[in-house]
């Protein structure tokens, strides 16, 4: 029951709400979209993908809120993700990479994520001596 050390709270659990995801670098791109606070982040990355289309490179999508760079996670709804009615996400593309395309990069000097080579063997001897 409500009263001076219990203030009523309020849930917004079935109410539509509206969010401002921005999808490009150009910040001047933004999509207004209707969603549920009961709505998952993929269906939220769903709705992107249909107004935006990935380019060819890319193979994953990231959300997160304005600002941040803790992505949200597919299977959370946006209300478990705090997301309220007015907020502002940043939607992007990205790829996830291969091994062989961390290990390639990694040779030119590029920085990546760690990462744990498979066992094998290197020779130093010049390849008439291998064999």
């Amino acid at each position: 029951r409500p009263g001076p050390d219990r203030p009523l709270q309020t849930c917004s659990c079935g109410r539509a709400m509206q969010i401002k995801v921005f999808y490009s670098p150009d910040a001047s791109k933004s999509a207004l979209l209707d969603v549920q606070p009961s709505d998952t982040v993929k269906a939220v990355k769903q709705k992107i993908i249909a107004l935006h289309s990935p380019p060819d490179w890319a193979n994953t999508a990231l959300l997160s809120t304005k600002g941040s760079t803790d992505y949200l996670q597919n299977k959370k709804r946006l209300a478990q993700c705090g997301i309220e009615d007015g907020a502002s996400l940043k939607f992007a593309y990205a790829r996830n990479l291969t091994l062989m395309e961390k290990v390639e990069l990694s040779c030119q000097g590029v920085k990546t994520d760690s990462y744990q080579l498979p066992p094998m063997s290197i020779s130093t001897l010049p390849s008439e001596f291998s064999g």
